[in-house]
Parts: structure tokens; C-alpha cells; sequence
């Protein structure tokens, strides 16, 4: 498909449409990653324990950023969907921390400032307390970090290169689009890597409330011909 990109108003549209198209486009990878979306966002069913509500505000923050790469995925974003990967990773270990952790003083410090701090030693107590309580998920945590931290996390040059090209000297001239130059792949790729890590977050914080039991669980059916 060919998307406009001249102006905002063709990008809105664009947008809608891809984000309208994305099963007809990307068949069961798009179809997988949006059911595991939906049952991030259904799978909890009641909260037994108000005092883990900081549970609930990051719970939220998976949410939210899993349902912005998916879209970032399909709208051919490639750098904007591994940055929500990120920040979804990011909210998931402090969330299945705030499953056992209820504490204010272990998510945050109050600045001299007033404002909110999060220094390096509550997330090392964070990674710490995973680490001894859930290993292997810990590890898994970290090494998609890395992998992400090493690669679309930071402005480069390989990545420069997905919405810039050069015309032929005959013509010569610059392309940048807004949207990535579409790549199949690398989009089903994208959406492949959402599903697994969501879940691996659903596996992680399904295993911790085996042990904490604060939540009740939805049961959920769904069918992949309709998204």
C-alpha cells in the first residue's frame, strides 16, 4: 500500500489506516500480538488488596505502552515501537516489584525540590529482589533490555537510514519520509517481539501472584479470526 505523507492531515489518515489494515496487512503476526494485547489489558479481574495500588499505576503503564507499539509497529515506526518496548520492560519489573513490595519509600525519594526522585539504588533493590525471587525472568528482563539499550534506544546511523535515501546522480535530490521505507520483516519481526515479551510480563506476574494472591483472574477466550 501506498501511504501519504505530505502533510499532517495525510499522515493522520495514513495512520488510521494503517492501524485499520494491520491483520489484512500482517496476518497472524498482527493477530497474535493484538490477542496478547487484549489480555494484558483483561486478564486481571478484581484487586484484593488496595495497598497495592502502585501495583495497579504501572500495570497501567504496561498497558499503555504495549498497545503504543503495537500501533508504532503497524504505522511503520520501527525506532518509536523498540522505545515502548522499553518502557514497557522498564514498567513490568516494577510492577511484578510492586507485587511484593508495597512500600512508598522503595519506588521513589522525595527531592529537596519537591519533586520526585528514583535514584539507582531503588531500581538495583528492584533487580535485586527479582533476581532472588524469580531468576530466570529477571534475566530475561535484562538481556531484552541490552538488546534494545544496544540498538533503536539511541540515535544511529543504521537507523538514520530507514526513512532517508539518495536519488541517482541523474536526478539527484534526498528522500526522508515520515514513515519508515515499509519493510514486511522487519514489521512482523516488531510484532513477533511484542507477543513474546508480553508474554513473558504475563507469565511473570501471573507466577507472582501465585505467591502473593492480591488478584483474581479473568477467564478469557479468544478467537483469531477477529481482532
Amino acid at each position: 500500500m501506498d501511504f501519504k505523507q505530505s502533510t499532517i492531515g495525510d499522515i493522520i489518515e495514513s495512520e488510521k489506516e494503517m492501524a485499520l489494515t494491520g491483520a489484512q496487512r500482517y496476518g497472524e503476526y498482527f493477530i497474535n500480538a493484538a490477542e496478547f494485547n487484549a489480555l494484558l489489558n483483561n486478564f486481571v479481574k478484581s484487586i484484593d488488596d488496595i495497598e497495592k495500588f502502585i501495583f495497579v499505576a504501572f500495570l497501567s503503564q504496561i498497558r499503555k505502552n504495549a498497545t503504543l507499539a503495537l500501533l508504532s509497529s503497524i504505522r511503520i515506526h520501527h525506532v518509536q515501537a523498540g522505545m515502548n518496548l522499553r518502557q514497557l520492560l522498564e514498567a513490568g519489573a516494577w510492577a511484578a516489584y510492586a507485587m511484593g513490595n508495597s512500600e512508598k519509600g522503595k519506588f521513589y525519594e522525595d527531592g529537596s525540590n519537591g519533586i520526585l526522585g528514583v535514584p539507582k539504588k531503588l531500581k538495583v533493590a528492584r533487580d535485586t529482589w527479582l533476581t532472588q525471587n524469580f531468576q530466570p525472568k529477571s534475566e530475561e528482563i535484562r538481556r531484552l533490555k541490552e538488546l534494545i539499550n544496544n540498538s533503536v534506544a539511541h540515535s544511529n546511523i543504521a537507523y538514520a537510514f530507514q526513512n532517508f535515501e539518495m536519488s541517482p546522480k541523474d536526478n539527484p535530490g534526498f528522500h526522508t519520509p515520515f514513515f519508515d521505507f515499509d519493510d514486511e520483516y522487519k514489521v512482523k519481526t516488531d510484532l513477533w517481539f511484542l507477543a513474546n515479551i508480553l508474554m513473558g510480563l504475563l507469565d511473570l506476574i501471573y507466577g507472582v501472584n501465585l505467591n502473593i494472591k492480591f488478584f483474581s483472574l479473568e477467564m478469557i477466550s479468544f478467537r483469531s479470526s477477529k481482532v
